[in-house]
């Protein structure tokens, strides 16, 4: 499964709700699940981003759907990123 790094900010809709974000949170979690991805890690953040969300999904069209299904939602804005193993970075960097 592919790894990536949602960097996020929260909308106010969802700082009018600020005392259910552990609610909102497990439910996100329970939609990436659902469509076959694993949780690896959550953090709020002080500065740009309010929050990094680091996770695994096993396809492109899994992603695209949960991130059109946390989107409908109205109280994040996200910016995802794909990752690159190390050891294909350290493989390319040796050929090159």
């Amino acid at each position: 499964m592919s790894v990536y790094v949602m960097l996020g900010n929260l909308t106010h809709a969802a700082f009018d709700k600020l005392d259910s974000i552990e609610d909102r949170d497990r439910k996100a979690q329970e939609i990436l699940e659902s469509l076959g991805g694993k949780l690896i890690s959550i953090y709020y953040t002080l500065g740009q981003y309010d929050f990094v969300v680091i996770f695994e999904m096993p396809s492109k069209e899994a992603l695209v759907k949960f991130l059109a299904i946390i989107g409908k939602f109205g109280t994040v804005r996200t910016e995802t990123m794909e990752t690159i193993p190390t050891k294909m970075l350290y493989t390319i960097g040796k050929e090159i």
